[in-house]
């Protein structure tokens, strides 16, 4: 198979399976609990499971993306790296766990809902397996990670509902269910690979100083990202109360739907542009040329949707109480098409060893962030929290522009992208103007089938990612 296939299958794949999780999350968490749980108690899920997920990005902390760079490098025997990716994790995960004890001992009264939410966070001791997940995504193969995707969100998707169906009307239960499918996933993974021998029994040690220093700018980042983008969430609790916290979160949730896809796009494409930059800067600027387009392209289209339909979808997902979180969907809309921009760029740098450069990056835009959520939250609410969002995210594309051109001597950005952009143009003033009061289900299909004639004519159907296997061997 050619690797323009490799990319788009392990890309497919890991989609589907990252699809069916958002599914079953969205499903339950959104759709379901939004209208079971009373907004106070739907407030305090939202914000623990943010919690949850900075959590679980602070337990990767890099590692994930430093073992998978050492491994196409070819600088360690994969076997070690991987105890060591394992190893490392296991260690950032105990930290996380006490961490979030402590915030449920501080913020909540009871010993039942302390020790629910406690035995919740319990998860975080299993994410070291997410470490086994390396062995497989750095040869392009996604087939296992996708099917620990599925187990985990299956058995979650399955406790939730059947709490629902218990007539649970409590945060907690519900937060220990998300946690049970979050170790099952984990611990799948980790079965799976002792099982293929892919894990070393000894002989780590070394590995895991190399990749501590390699991890630690890249877990800086993360944790950065994770809490400008969810510093938010965490900030409007207490300046605003759980009703806010809950509109937001509707807002949010479907701005993050959409954000999987550059995410899961650049994983895959991640050991691409390892290769790339180690043969030549003109194979690495065809690889980041050509995903910037194609994310252009569906972050143009997904911005027009969740700014032409903001009403309509928060209504047909959350119920008619939050038809009021519009506002700051509109603008969040607007935010996703910064950061699918981005991705291919803070992905180049950390390609080429240049991740402390990202870092700083990161660093900088949390200062931001947190220093415009405390001038407008109070007042404004979520939609100044939205704002807040596209404000950072604009600095975070500018920066890493710069830096990828100024660092690497080449840019995403090309002539060809205007493409992309007036097709979101066009797709966002026909929903503005010809979907005008017509109904959801009539406008989501037309605006659809618009966007994939428009991929057809801008020559972005069939996949091609303009490098070769040959090229990069």
């Amino acid at each position: 198979m050619s690797l323009s296939g490799r990319v788009r299958q392990g890309a497919f794949l890991q989609l589907g399976a990252r699809l069916y999780s958002a599914g079953a999350t969205f499903v339950l968490t959104a759709v379901v609990l939004a209208r079971v749980l009373p907004k106070p108690e739907y407030g305090l899920f939202s914000f623990y499971l943010t919690l949850f997920l900075i959590a679980v990005a602070l337990i990767d902390f890099g590692a994930n993306r430093a073992a998978i760079r050492i491994i196409a490098a070819n600088e360690a025997p994969r076997e070690q790296v991987l105890r060591a990716a394992i190893t490392f994790k296991a260690c950032c995960g105990t930290v996380a766990f006490l961490a979030i004890c402590a915030v449920v001992l501080c913020a909540e009264q009871g010993l039942a809902p302390r020790l629910l939410l406690v035995l919740a966070a319990a998860h975080t001791l299993a994410h070291a397996g997410g470490g086994a997940s390396v062995a497989f995504e750095a040869d392009l193969d996604f087939r296992v990670p996708a099917l620990s995707v599925v187990f985990g969100y299956t058995l979650f998707l399955a406790a939730g509902l059947a709490l629902v169906c218990l007539e649970v009307r409590a945060a907690p239960p519900y937060l220990l269910a998300w946690g049970a499918g979050s170790a099952a996933q984990n611990a799948l993974l980790l079965v799976l690979a002792a099982r293929r021998g892919l894990i070393a029994r000894r002989g780590a040690g070394a590995v895991l100083g190399k990749l501590a220093r390699e991890a630690f700018p890249l877990g800086v980042s993360a944790a950065a990202v994770s809490v400008y983008f969810y510093a938010d969430v965490i900030m409007l609790r207490p300046l605003r109360g759980e009703a806010d916290v809950a509109d937001y979160r509707a807002a949010s949730s479907l701005m993050s739907f959409g954000l999987m896809v550059p995410v899961l796009f650049c994983q895959v494409l991640f050991p691409v542009y390892v290769r790339c930059h180690g043969r030549s800067a003109e194979l690495l600027q065809a690889v980041v040329r050509r995903s910037t387009f194609y994310l252009a392209l569906c972050g143009g289209a997904g911005a027009a949707l969740l700014i032409g339909l903001a009403p309509d979808l928060l209504v047909l997902v959350f119920g008619e109480s939050y038809r009021g979180a519009a506002p700051a969907l509109h603008i969040l809309g607007a935010a996703v098409l910064l950061i699918f921009l981005t991705f291919p760029h803070s992905t180049a740098l950390i390609a080429a060893g240049r991740a402390a450069v990202f870092t700083r990056i990161t660093l900088v835009s949390v200062v931001l962030n947190i220093g415009l959520n405390l001038l407008v939250l109070k007042r404004y609410g979520p939609a100044g929290a939205a704002a807040t969002t596209l404000a950072t995210e604009g600095f975070v594309l500018a920066a890493s522009v710069l830096s990828v051109k100024r660092a690497l001597g080449l840019t995403g950005f090309s002539r060809k992208l205007f493409g992309p952009f007036l097709l979101g143009g066009v797709l966002l003033a026909g929903l503005r103007f010809l979907g005008a009061g017509r109904p959801l289900y009539w406008t989501l299909p037309a605006a659809l089938a618009a966007a994939g004639l428009g991929a057809l004519l801008l020559r972005a159907l069939p996949f091609r990612l303009g490098v070769e296997e040959e090229e990069i061997a």
